[in-house]
């Protein structure tokens, strides 16, 4: 990820996702694993870079759908390197939003657990570092 530290974080997340993709569709996954996945890929980039965007007007995973389309309609989207293709983010942005859309309660009680597992990941950090530090 160091390499990317050079790219703002919307580009980092479309750079990322479209490494995620290229590598599920390079191991001839099926359409639906690699939409399936795809989010869960988004809920984890949002709530470990991006949580502090959390909009609570919003459900968790319209949040995700907030950031990725944001992403694409940033104007840091064209200056991505031509290097860097993000045609299979592009292709897959539709059937993720659909994914989500249609599927309310499975993608929803995703983004809850994978939520409540990283604060508990979080929190757990937190507290090896106080016992590390001699506080607990």
């Amino acid at each position: 990820m160091n390499k990317l530290q050079r790219f703002l974080p919307d580009q980092r997340f479309l750079i990322l996702l479209n490494r995620f993709i290229l590598k599920y569709d390079e191991s001839e996954c099926s359409k639906e694993k690699i939409i399936k996945d795809a989010y869960l890929f988004c809920i984890g980039y949002f709530l470990k870079y991006q949580q502090d965007y959390d909009n609570p007007a919003l459900k968790g995973s319209t949040n995700i759908i907030a950031v990725l389309t944001s992403a694409l309609l940033s104007p840091n989207f064209h200056t991505i390197p031509e290097t860097i293709s993000l045609e299979k983010v592009l292709y897959f942005y539709k059937f993720i939003v659909e994914y989500i859309v249609w599927n309310e309660y499975e993608v929803e009680k995703s983004f809850r657990d994978y939520k409540v597992s990283y604060e508990d990941y979080k929190s757990s950090l937190a507290n090896k570092k106080l016992i590390r530090k001699g506080i607990i």
